[in-house]
Order: structure tokens, then sequence, then C-alpha cells
């Protein structure tokens, strides 16, 4: 599964000049949840990233891994 996240991870940044931010994380106490930090430059560009090819593959591979649903949370900076 981390590598799937790295790799996304290397191809929205190289691919997507509105995203600003797009880290992968596992969680120290449990290596089978994993959390992305995620910021663009606007809802386009997120908007953008989401319909992209290698993001849906992505997306693909990760339902067929995960128990449940992927979780989108959206936060304000502070």
């Amino acid at each position: 599964m981390t590598q799937i996240c790295t790799q996304l991870a290397k191809e929205v940044l190289a691919k997507e000049k509105d995203c600003l931010m797009y880290i992968p994380h596992v969680v120290k106490n449990d290596p089978t949840e994993i959390v992305f930090f995620e910021k663009y430059k606007d809802k386009e560009a997120f908007k953008a990233h989401g319909s992209s090819g290698y993001f849906q593959e992505a997306a693909q591979k990760f339902e067929s891994l995960l128990e449940g649903k992927i979780q989108v949370k959206f936060l304000e900076e502070v």
C-alpha cells in the first residue's frame, strides 16, 4: 500500500503545478492507516487532481485493498 502512495505522490507533485502539498503518512500505531496531507491552490486544482487518470488508477487499487471506503476530510488552515 505504501508503494502505491509514494508513487502517486511523485506523480501528483510532478504533474500538478497547482498542488502545493501532497504527503502520504502512515499512522505510527496503525500501519494499515494512511493519511494524505494535501493542499491545492484552489478548488479547481483539487477537482483536476481527482479526475486525473493516475489518481483514478490509484483509487481503484486502494479500494481493492481497503476494508472501508476512502474518507476525505476538508480542513481549514489556521
